[in-house]
């Protein structure tokens, strides 16, 4: 109970520091016309009609375009169709006409007067005090997934194709109201243990009525590399059936789910798309891995949009799974960093989770929340722990093992202009009650994720003088914040490739308008409780004993590269390369 207590207390202390800032951000003496807000959808990109229709609006022979900012002194008039692309246009003046502006903002200064329909995507109407605005208005928050040639007209951007679809391979049928489809692709990454796995298998779905979706996809998992241990198979599957009931902005989800598949201990320091590409080009597997065998049964609620609740409940085996030996580009000739051995058992675990998603865009978000929340009760009868050190854990008795692990992610996007933006995201997890959490659920910290400017693992509770090649997560808690301020570059991107295969390698690395990023990151990882070296579980550590640091990076939506130092630490300069946004 104290150690939930004292996370509870951090929460809302560092839940306090994030709100005044939000507020500070939402301050201006200014009117804020919005009509559509409650009605855009949070989840992908704007309606293709809407996109299409800007684009029709922007290239109209009789629209007077504007490229970038612009400001319509007092006394001026403008009529007729006009249209901006990226950029504030200020009105002081008068516009007669329609108005479309694309990734940007309609401000209208004192004495500044628009008469006719305005339409705003990717960003806000400003009507500031004596400003008027007679017409139609409309906004949505998301970004027009846009570019403009070299002779001024607008064109539509190809979308960014994710890693795994480029090695996918799938038909679909429909018979009556049931529709199948099956599919052969990679399971989106490569690791140490599998290889690359080869995931097929048919998926099928009917809609049992009005408001009833129902849905059953079995899935066979190939694992390519040899396991020459035999403590694992070659083959293992995944079948989920899934009811859902009710609309798209309120509907309840049941579903089960049967399973032997190899999981990752922890989601970082690299997403599974990049720590697979690291694996198959660098010989560098930034994941840990171990098997699960079991079921479970689930439901998730959507009681208003944006907010889904869940409850799980899992039964399975976990087992650890020694590396195998699989290819690389590059230093193939060396060995694979060893897979950590986990708390070998049956496990019964409840799950509660909690997620909130209002950003404006999930794939290049400029304003909103998500939120994600999960607590995990767990407990075992037939464990068999690993041996750790006295200094990381107690030894594990024989019996009745119960633990509790809770895990956050705080994301909050804001918008200062077309051309500015800061992100935060606090993320945290670790142990909150019972036993001592076991290998397979324990965390650390530093790497090219949350603490670019550290190695791989520099925060992992090792004690002095433990020697493991494994270099295994052995944290009780962690808990880490990042800022990032990210400023469009004046540079001519995304380029356009004619040639085929480089239009191809242009979607993968998913290569768009670049963005100056400065970005800033305060981390910690420790072990919780009473003795040497440990924090008492009611609080986090002193602030003087956090790890931070500062960098700068260039991000061409998808592909950046990043310079970051440690700060009080004597250390040089980390290279990073992302094929991803950092959050």
């Amino acid at each position: 109970m104290t150690a939930r207590l004292g996370w509870l207390r951090i929460s809302t202390l560092l839940l306090g520091l994030i709100g005044p800032a939000r507020a500070a951000l939402a301050q201006d003496s200014v009117v804020v016309i919005h009509p559509d807000a409650v009605d855009e959808p949070t989840e992908g990109a704007l309606p293709p009609e809407l996109v299409q229709q800007l684009i029709n609006a922007y290239n109209d022979s009789t629209t007077t375009r504007l490229a970038s900012s612009f400001t319509l002194p007092a006394g001026a008039r403008m009529e007729g169709r006009i249209a901006m692309y990226r950029g504030t246009l200020r009105v002081l003046g008068r516009i007669d006409g329609p108005v479309t502006v694309i990734n940007g903002d309609l401000v209208i200064g004192p004495g500044g007067v628009v008469r006719g329909s305005v339409l705003v995507v990717g960003g806000r109407i400003y009507v500031r005090d004596g400003g008027r605005l007679d017409g139609d208005q409309k906004t949505h928050d998301a970004l027009a997934a846009v570019y403009r040639m070299p002779n001024g007209l607008l064109v539509l951007r190809e979308r960014r194709r994710p890693l795994g679809e480029l090695a996918a391979a799938h038909t679909e049928f429909q018979t009556g109201a049931l529709n199948t489809r099956l599919t052969l692709e990679t399971g989106k990454t490569y690791n140490r243990v599998e290889g690359l796995p080869i995931i097929f298998g048919p998926t099928f779905r009917s809609e049992g009525g009005p408001g009833l979706d129902v849905e059953l996809d079995v899935r066979g998992i190939f694992r390519p590399a040899t396991d020459r241990t035999k403590l694992r198979d070659n083959i293992g599957f995944r079948i989920t059936t899934e009811w859902q009931i009710g609309t798209d902005r309120r509907w309840l989800r049941i579903g089960g789910r049967a399973s032997r598949e190899i999981v990752p201990i922890e989601q970082q320091p690299l997403t599974r798309g990049e720590s697979g590409w690291s694996a198959f080009m660098l010989q560098r597997d930034y994941r840990d891995h171990f098997e699960t065998r079991g079921a479970e049964g689930y439901l998730t609620v959507e009681p208003v949009p944006r907010l889904q609740l869940s409850y799980g409940l899992r039964s399975d085996l976990e087992r650890s799974v020694p590396a195998s030996d699989p290819v690389s580009v590059f230093r193939n000739r060396d060995t694979w960093r060893p897979n950590p051995l986990v708390d070998d058992g049956r496990y019964l675990t409840h799950r509660l989770g909690l997620r909130y998603d209002s950003r404006n865009d999930p794939a290049d978000p400029t304003n909103g929340w998500l939120v994600t929340a999960t607590y995990e009760d767990s407990r075992t009868d037939d464990a068999s722990p690993v041996s750790l050190p006295t200094a990381i854990r107690p030894p594990i008795l024989p019996g009745r093992y119960h633990f509790a692990k809770l895990a956050f992610d705080i994301r909050r996007y804001a918008r200062f202009d077309p051309k500015s933006r800061v992100n935060a995201r606090l993320v945290g997890a670790g142990w909150v009650d019972g036993d001592p959490l076991p290998i397979q659920r324990r965390v650390s910290l530093g790497g090219p994720d949350i603490l670019p400017g550290f190695g791989f693992r520099s925060q992992n509770c090792a004690p002095p003088g433990y020697v493991d090649p494994t270099q295994a997560a052995l944290c009780d808690r962690s808990l880490a914040f990042q800022l990032e301020v990210r400023r469009n570059l004046p540079l001519p991107l995304p380029l356009r490739l004619r040639n085929a295969d480089l239009a191809m390698l242009q979607q993968l690395l998913g290569i768009q308008q670049a963005d100056l990023v400065l970005l800033g990151n305060v981390g910690k990882a420790w072990l919780t409780g009473e003795g040497p070296g440990r924090v008492p579980n009611n609080r986090i550590p002193r602030f003087n004993e956090w790890d931070a640091d500062i960098g700068v990076g260039i991000d061409a939506g998808g592909l950046a590269v990043y310079l970051a130092k440690p700060l009080a630490v004597d250390d040089k300069f980390r290279f990073i390369l992302r094929l991803e946004r950092r959050f």
